[in-house]
């Protein structure tokens, strides 16, 4: 993500920036959608619960502490730890429980750097995706990095984030309709931020 991209996020009002990482969070799910199914782990309902949470809270601008609390506490109990299982997937299942995770403690706190962190994790989840599945070694490919900000579905996140950014920044207010709006925009045919 470029610089001024994320400086202009962080200059987003919280319920913008709620939005934000409420369309990551959408564009994530279906990967942990594909590993409960492949793996047998974890239950999609408790993510699917979160994320309709995070945009009724955007859309009512109303926050049950207790709630995202205990919402919190079962993503993470839902949450797969990469040591336990020998796949790719487990990193992007990984990473769409964390976009979640930390979508709700902003709700909590309201720290800027969350919202990054939900940018990088969608970044990073899509990095990791190329890198393995083009069999792309950093150490000793010189292309490295070039290769993997080139490639489509690269492209495609970065252009995605980009573009929710400055919709959000140049509207005066976001309701269902400018929701709907941007999930039109970032829908992938139902398939995730890595093609799943």
């Amino acid at each position: 993500m470029n610089p001024l991209a994320i400086k202009t996020l962080y200059e987003l009002e919280p319920k913008k920036q709620l939005t934000f990482a409420y369309l990551t969070c959408e564009r994530l799910y279906p990967n942990y959608l594909n590993f409960v199914s492949k793996f047998q782990f974890g239950d999609a309902s408790v993510l699917r619960t979160a994320i309709d949470y995070i945009l009724s809270c955007i859309l009512n601008g109303t926050i049950d502490s207790s709630l995202t609390k205990k919402l919190i506490l079962s993503v993470e109990k839902n949450t797969p730890d990469t040591e336990d299982f020998d796949t790719i997937f487990v990193s992007s299942a990984l990473d769409a429980c964390t976009s979640v995770a930390e979508a709700l403690d902003f709700l909590l706190d309201k720290q800027d750097s969350r919202i990054k962190d939900i940018s990088t994790v969608a970044i990073d989840s899509v990095h990791m995706y190329i890198q393995e599945f083009e069999s792309l070694d950093f150490n000793t490919d010189k292309n490295f990095q070039k290769k993997i900000y080139s490639h489509p579905l690269m492209v495609r996140e970065i252009a995605i984030q980009t573009g929710i950014i400055n919709y959000l920044s140049n509207c005066n207010s976001i309701d269902l309709e400018d929701i709907n709006t941007l999930l039109r925009l970032q829908e992938n045919n139902g398939r995730s931020n890595i093609d799943l």
